[in-house]
């Protein structure tokens, strides 16, 4: 038998939860809004940074496009490129990188200025 669970919070905005499951697993979060018809519109920003790899004191950077609230080591929406600062080698992928940067995605600082470097930005 399926439980269902209705929780909701109009007057403050909040998060509800609507499911009709047998256990709490498959409970989604849906944010509703504060006053009847109005829109919440949802942003991911992305964001272009490194992801570190390497051995100990041998560091190796790999160029990723991210979501910005992932973490470092956090599944990459695409592989852009890397860089090896030991041997200063980059090898960059120009126009992915323009893609994402055309669709508003944010570089680190220290991904600028290696884009500014490789005359990308």
């Amino acid at each position: 038998m399926a439980a269902v669970l209705r929780s909701s919070f109009v007057s403050t905005g909040a998060v509800g939860f609507s499911a009709s499951v047998s256990s709490t697993d498959g409970l989604r979060a849906q944010s509703m809004p504060a006053f009847p018809g109005e829109k919440i519109e949802t942003t991911s920003q992305v964001r272009i940074r490194f992801s570190r790899g390497g051995c100990h004191k041998k560091p190796f950077y790999r160029l990723i496009a991210i979501d910005r609230k992932e973490r470092r080591q956090g599944r990459p929406l695409e592989f852009l490129g890397w860089y090896d600062p030991l041997r200063k080698e980059t090898q960059l992928n120009a126009p992915a990188i323009k893609k994402w940067l055309g669709n508003g995605a944010q570089p680190s600082d220290t991904v600028a200025n290696l884009l500014k470097k490789a005359l990308i930005l």
